[in-house]
């Protein structure tokens, strides 16, 4: 369970565990294989995971190191001052100054704060693990209700030669430095694996979580999805720096733009001639509902949805009460609530937005039973509600 106690001291450990990330101790090795981690920076919150859950926490450790590299470059090459603009960095993190502003920009950080390279730093080293857990078991329950499938809502993540299902592109509005994309990247190649494997097994079964075990070793990783497509669309210039080392596209992008729409629709562009069919476009949405619920941004997802420009927008937000939810339902648009709406009440954090001629029939496993197999059990947290804490 989440131990709601004082949280570990900064030289404190697990018991039994082995640190993964040296630094920070947000991840941890335990005997029996199994991982244990942390999303707050008091890791005040054990999270727990199994050993598939833990291979991919290994490679995102991995991938941090990386992007922490680029940080490193960003920051002043005097040691006293870059550990100056770090310390700057850690009280806007911690305190979030921005909240208590009168006449603030809307949301926990400024757009300047954003890009300051000391804030990174800390944003890199602590809200990862938050986001690509809480992304990754998104996808989980979108693929769980079966919205991958062939004739799914959104399709395979792969192509097909035939031209009946289009290369599919993933778009990550506000997505900064790409840690959704990198959660989809990585469950796609999960799927595309079990869907191409020759002796048909399951992604949930003993040879899925074995491949998930072993995904630190780059060397057996499934490769790419072939045709799949990531971008992240953000206000903040300069996470462009973090999302190229990953592979992925960058576009500097404001929701409340007049250019906004037409970027988006601009991704369903097909440029290979010797296909007729149009590219799949879905899009994450990730913690930014704070900045943007307002009748246009509601104008804007709609009209996306409508025009059949997106297939589907996939939410993971903070609040069990969303309200951008109600203003998209008076435009028709469908609403699927993917965690349980009974134990605690409504529940708003992962929703899914479909076309307004979209049908709800055929949608399964809502919520996941709580024998399901999830490669990071409670996420997002949901104790509170008695669901098991199934590994």
């Amino acid at each position: 369970t989440n131990d709601h106690g004082r949280g570990l001291e900064a030289d404190e450990d697990v018991e039994g565990g082995e640190r993964v990330d040296k630094d920070e101790g947000m991840v941890y090795a335990m005997r029996d294989t199994s991982g244990v981690y942390f999303c707050d920076r008091f890791r005040r919150y054990k999270f727990y995971c199994g050993a598939s859950g833990l291979g991919l926490l290994r490679s995102l450790v991995r991938v941090n190191e990386r992007l922490l590299g680029v940080n490193a470059d960003l920051l002043s090459s005097d040691p006293a001052e870059a550990a100056k603009e770090r310390a700057e960095g850690y009280a806007l993190y911690e305190e979030k100054p921005n909240l208590r502003r009168q006449h603030a920009e809307i949301g926990t950080w400024t757009d300047r704060e954003y890009g300051l390279p000391g804030f990174q730093f800390f944003y890199l080293r602590l809200k990862s693990f938050q986001r690509f857990c809480e992304s990754w078991a998104l996808y989980e329950r979108v693929h769980a209700a079966g919205l991958f499938d062939a004739g799914g809502a959104i399709g395979p993540v792969h192509h097909d030669d035939d031209g009946n299902c289009g290369p599919l592109t993933v778009c990550s509005l506000g997505g900064g430095p790409g840690y959704e994309l990198l959660a989809f990247d990585w469950f796609a190649r999960f799927l595309f694996r079990a869907s191409s494997s020759s002796d048909d097994r399951d992604d949930d079964d003993a040879g899925g979580r074995a491949a998930l075990a072993r995904w630190d070793d780059e060397a057996a990783r499934p490769a790419p999805v072939p045709g799949l497509r990531l971008a992240s669309f953000d206000l903040q210039a300069s996470w462009q720096a973090y999302v190229a080392p990953l592979g992925y596209e960058f576009r500097q992008w404001d929701v409340k733009a007049p250019d906004a729409r037409r970027a988006v629709e601009a991704l369903a562009e097909h440029h290979d001639h010797h296909r007729k069919t149009k590219r799949r476009v879905v899009c994450l949405l990730s913690n930014i509902m704070c900045y943007c619920t307002d009748e246009p941004t509601a104008d804007l997802f709609a009209h996306l949805l409508a025009s059949g420009a997106v297939r589907a927008i996939l939410a993971n937000e903070r609040g069990a009460v969303q309200h951008i939810i109600g203003m998209l339902e008076r435009r028709g648009v469908r609403v699927v609530r993917l965690l349980d709406q009974t134990h605690a009440g409504r529940d708003d954090r992962q929703v899914v937005f479909l076309p307004p001629d979209a049908t709800h029939t055929g949608l399964r496993n809502i919520p996941l039973p709580d024998d399901y197999w999830r490669v990071f059990p409670n996420q997002p947290y949901e104790e509170k509600k008695g669901v098991p804490r199934v590994v």
